[in-house]
């Protein structure tokens, strides 16, 4: 039931966006880039997906889970101080996290054709959640790997590439909600 509590939290952070921005340029900085704020957010959400799937996956998956959480933030920070900086958004992070997750869903579907515990997969409240982080990673992988060439070639089109973005994450909830809605089933 504590995935519940991540799958909240996950979403949470895209909610909490605008508002943050706001508050931090009116009362702190003056005008602020959000590419900072988009840099945070994107390793709170990593880290609260990665999280998701310690509920779904094995005890000895959390071990090197908490290992390549703690990697990737590391990752995220020093792509952020010496890499891609600070005032652009961070493909590099944004497209590694993006693969750790999608490996774990791979890795989730590979466990559960294994041990074929339930027949109707479907009825499983994992199923949906892992599938809508699949679907919301696998989509946003190659938008994030190529953002920052859009933005300095195709601007325009790098602008309106995040209503991409924003639909996934609408199927994204969506998939939450079902598998939310199975769980309140049993």
């Amino acid at each position: 039931m504590s995935y519940i509590i991540l799958v909240f939290l996950a979403n949470s952070v895209y909610y909490l966006k605008p508002f943050l921005e706001d508050f931090f340029s009116r009362e702190f900085l003056g005008k602020i880039n959000n590419s900072i704020f988009n840099i945070i957010l994107s390793a709170l959400t990593f880290c609260f997906f990665a999280l998701i799937f310690e509920e779904f996956l094995s005890s000895k998956f959390k071990i090197i889970n908490r290992t390549i959480m703690f990697i990737a933030v590391l990752f995220f920070i020093a792509n952020a101080i010496w890499w891609e900086g600070i005032n652009v958004f961070n493909t590099y992070s944004a497209a590694l996290a993006n693969f750790v997750l999608i490996s774990y869903c791979v890795y989730y579907y590979q466990r559960q054709l294994q041990s074929l515990q339930t027949f109707f997969i479907e009825k499983q409240p994992s199923f949906w959640i892992v599938s809508g982080i699949f679907i919301y990673c696998a989509g946003n992988f190659f938008l994030f790997t190529t953002y920052n060439y859009l933005t300095f070639h195709y601007t325009i089109f790098a602008f309106y590439s995040w209503y991409i973005n924003d639909f996934l994450i609408i199927v994204m909830n969506v998939f939450f909600a079902k598998g939310i809605q199975c769980n309140w089933q049993k």
